[in-house]
């Protein structure tokens, strides 16, 4: 399990002043700023320099408590953050997590700052999500979602896939309500993941390779071989693609 810990981070002396986020960690009151959320390029800006200090001292702390935070940057909404793991042992990563949501408020307050870690501590804009990304192995290193490079790990793959799909179709009932908690429906909106709608989407490539399996196609024949994306710029190099897109 790989989780991915989404946050806002603001100033402690603001936080202070509104009694409706100290108590509930949310705000009741307020209006939505004059832009709206028109400030998304904030994603692709580089952090501010207090909150890139937080998350480098986090990402200290926590490699010395044996995590390795891999990924920090900024989320869609302004002031909005996100820190990642490695992937690790599903319940060694769950209370890896909880770790790093002590240590993440610790060191903000150290910094003369506050971290929120409510699921939608702003009404109108993007809330904060603790994605999860899974796979299922056995203790000998066989990776049912990987398609890996010889016929059985291929084979394997296809089968998990199936299996998945089939799974979700007959209980998405189940699956909904695990999902479906107070925090989570309230944050639903926007970019935001979980969707309304549950779907199993592993990309163009394995679709075609299902289709001719239910046609009567073999198991064997499906290859994960990486593309590039033409930028259609002469200034800019050919971007190397993901194998299939996100499984959502």
């Amino acid at each position: 399990l790989g989780w991915e810990q989404e946050f806002f981070v603001i100033k402690a002396s603001l936080y202070r002043k509104r009694p409706d986020l100290v108590n509930c960690g949310r705000t009741l009151v307020g209006r939505l700023p004059a832009r709206n959320q028109q400030g998304e390029l904030n994603y692709f800006a580089p952090p501010p320099t207090e909150v890139n200090t937080l998350m480098f001292n986090v990402q200290k702390i926590m490699l010395k408590l044996g995590v390795a935070m891999a990924v920090l940057h900024n989320e869609v909404a302004c002031a909005q953050h996100e820190m990642s793991p490695i992937y690790c042992h599903a319940t060694f990563s769950a209370d890896n997590n909880v770790l790093f949501m002590e240590v993440l408020e610790k060191e903000a307050e150290k910094l003369g700052l506050r971290a929120l870690l409510h699921e939608k501590p702003f009404a109108g804009i993007n809330g904060s999500g603790k994605h999860n990304n899974w796979s299922v192995g056995t203790d000998s290193g066989m990776n049912f979602f990987y398609p890996g490079k010889t016929d059985e790990a291929r084979t394997l793959f296809v089968t998990a896939i199936a299996c998945l799909a089939y799974g979700l179709c007959q209980h998405n009932e189940v699956v909904r309500c695990c999902v479906a908690t107070a925090g989570n429906d309230h944050r639903l909106g926007a970019q935001e993941a979980p969707p309304a709608i549950m779907s199993l989407y592993p990309g163009t490539g394995f679709e075609t390779f299902v289709d001719e399996i239910i046609k009567g196609g073999p198991l064997l024949g499906y290859k994960a071989e990486k593309t590039t994306a033409d930028p259609k710029a002469s200034a800019v190099m050919p971007a190397v693609c993901g194998v299939e897109d996100r499984n959502r």
